[in-house]
């Protein structure tokens, strides 16, 4: 049985993430449009409110601007706005962190080995550091190659380390080496990058990072799938796996 993703010949780690995307995705799409309506019937009841009670010799006639900034908390309808951009793309790439985990978890299913100087079977798990519930990056990567993909492109860690400038430093530009990194081509986007601005997003190109990632999720999948459900399902690399350092294993 051969991947397909039309066909849902696909591991149950890649219908996880295939949801979260979508939700993702939805939730980016639904909160803009949303939220535009909310900002503009605030907008309107504020002018209203100000119509009601105008006065040319008590009123500058922009009052209703404060009027706004009151109802909504001083929230300006851009800065709400990259707020849900940067929260999907950080959704987006622990998504995709999960998926990883999770896939090659999914090949370890089932498998039971024994080891010198312990008594009975052992179950297989990823490699975690001490104290956490996770796998370290580094082991994903590692454990992903021994099966046959490459996780760790251009764009991944492209788009990881937008990820902790947006969860670390609050998308904070802080140094021209961050401004060219991250800034981009389109020059009216552009006019406003600076040190110590805010990293321009945008739901293009949030969308375009999402897509990247997906891709790598995608050529991932057809790997991991060959070994729990495909041709290479009783061929699973252990002896590689626990070579590079990515198994611990956990007494029955």
């Amino acid at each position: 049985m051969s991947w397909s993703e039309a066909h849902g010949s696909v591991s149950r780690a890649f219908d996880h993430w295939r949801k979260a995307d979508a939700e993702n995705k939805a939730f980016l799409k639904l909160t803009g449009k949303w939220s535009t309506e909310a900002f503009e019937r605030q907008w309107k009841q504020a002018e209203d409110a100000l119509s009601e009670v105008f006065d040319p010799e008590v009123h500058d006639g922009d009052e209703h601007v404060g009027m706004f900034l009151n109802a909504v908390g001083g929230l300006w309808p851009f800065s709400h706005q990259w707020m849900v951009e940067a929260s999907v793309l950080k959704n987006g790439v622990t998504a995709f962190e999960v998926y990883l985990e999770k896939a090659a978890q999914e090949v370890l299913e089932g498998w039971r080995v024994t080891v010198d100087g312990r008594q009975g079977t052992h179950q297989l798990r990823l490699k975690r550091p001490k104290g956490f519930a996770s796998p370290s990056w580094k082991t994903l990567v590692t454990a992903h190659s021994v099966l046959g993909s490459t996780v760790e492109t251009l764009d991944v860690e492209w788009a990881r380390d937008l990820r902790h400038l947006l969860t670390h430093q609050n998308g904070e530009l802080r140094t021209e080496e961050a401004l060219e990194k991250f800034r981009v081509t389109d020059a009216e986007a552009d006019a406003y990058a600076r040190v110590g601005g805010r990293v321009h997003l945008g739901v293009e190109r949030v969308v375009g990072v999402l897509d990247k990632l997906a891709s790598v999720v995608r050529h991932a999948d057809v790997a991991v799938h060959a070994y729990v459900w495909g041709e290479k399902r009783r061929q699973v690399p252990l002896s590689a796996l626990h070579a590079a350092k990515c198994l611990e294993f956990m007494a029955e």
